[in-house]
């Protein structure tokens, strides 16, 4: 039993040995899609995403971010309008190591989002929790620096509609 109890610990210290904290931030073009039964409609916008990250070995990592993927806008019956989408993600991230400074990193988990349209003055939010899921590129810049590009993909549901969210970014990432 103590010899169990003595491996349970060494493996637990080996894991919080490799264990690494990061933050990122990224900044990129989303699409927001229009809501149902509107012909004029723009969806694209410019978005940001900010990540807090635990890497808990060289290949896995629980991830954390604020995301705001911008709003389309629309006019519906002579009066302007926009759908906006923000929120968090909370997501597990898995890396495969292409050469000494390319990396690529799936990610998948879930979105929690608040979807807020605003036509003329009035303004109604609703939220939503959905499947998230994303693609990225980490490039080594430097030891603790890495430049990312990255996919973002899910959706956000509004007065029982689902529609397409999606982010392509540029940013950067500091490993502690």
């Amino acid at each position: 039993m103590k010899r169990i109890a003595l491996a349970a610990l060494l493996a637990s210290t080996m894991v919080t040995a490799s264990a690494q904290v990061y933050v990122g931030g990224a900044l990129g073009l989303t699409s927001v899609e229009c809501p149902a039964n509107i012909a004029n409609c723009d969806s694209s916008d410019v978005g940001l995403k900010a990540t807090l990250g635990y890497r808990v070995n060289r290949l896995a990592s629980l991830e954390a971010s604020y995301v705001d993927f911008g709003k389309s806008k629309f006019n519906a019956l002579f009066v302007g309008g926009s759908q906006g989408v923000s929120g968090f993600l909370l997501n597990a991230a898995l890396r495969h190591d292409f050469n000494r400074v390319l990396t690529g990193v799936g990610r998948l988990g879930l979105a929690v989002l608040d979807t807020e349209q605003r036509v003329g003055s009035v303004s109604r939010t609703e939220n939503s929790t959905n499947l998230y899921f994303g693609l990225g590129l980490e490039y080594a810049l430097a030891k603790n620096l890495k430049g990312t590009a990255s996919a973002d993909f899910t959706s956000a549901d509004y007065r029982g509609e689902s529609q397409a969210v999606r982010m392509f970014s540029l940013g950067a990432q500091y490993d502690f």
